[in-house]
């Protein structure tokens, strides 16, 4: 379905592909003029919904980089089929988190990968208090290559 949807809207230079992202579903590579879809993420949504991710990253390819999701993007993409807002939530996604954040106030944050460096609560942040995280290895996050 992809590698059809992307060549009938941006031509025979452009290709499709899955990718191994764990935190977005969909994305568009100018550069190498490519679409791809997370494999892991897409399996939690139904045919239309993988349908309408790949809409609104040929949207992006066919506007440009510098559009973003604005009001150019947005005719675009609604002129292709895409019925759906900026982004799709798939709360599945952090099920598969193999890190699991806490802060003292009790906030959690679920991540694929931490950094080295000390990392503190958004939530926390943004009531001007610097809380840092504690890092739990949950042992998740190998669903394959």
């Amino acid at each position: 379905m992809g590698a059809a949807l992307v060549a009938r809207h941006l031509g025979s230079t452009w290709s499709f592909g899955l990718d191994h992202a764990r935190t977005r579903l969909g994305c568009c590579h100018y550069s190498s003029k490519k679409i791809t879809c997370s494999r892991y993420l897409v399996a939690y949504l139904a045919p239309d919904e993988v349908e309408q991710v790949i809409l609104h990253e040929i949207a992006h390819g066919l506007v440009g980089a510098r559009a973003g999701h604005g009001k150019k993007w947005a005719e675009k993409a609604a002129s292709l089929g895409y019925t759906g807002g900026r982004t799709i939530a798939v709360p599945e996604a952090r099920l598969s988190a193999r890190w699991r954040g806490t802060c003292s106030a009790g906030h959690e944050v679920f991540r694929h990968r931490i950094s080295s460096r000390r990392s503190y609560c958004g939530l926390c942040a943004k009531a001007g208090v610097r809380h840092p995280i504690t890092w739990q290895d949950r042992g998740l996050g190998l669903l394959g290559p």
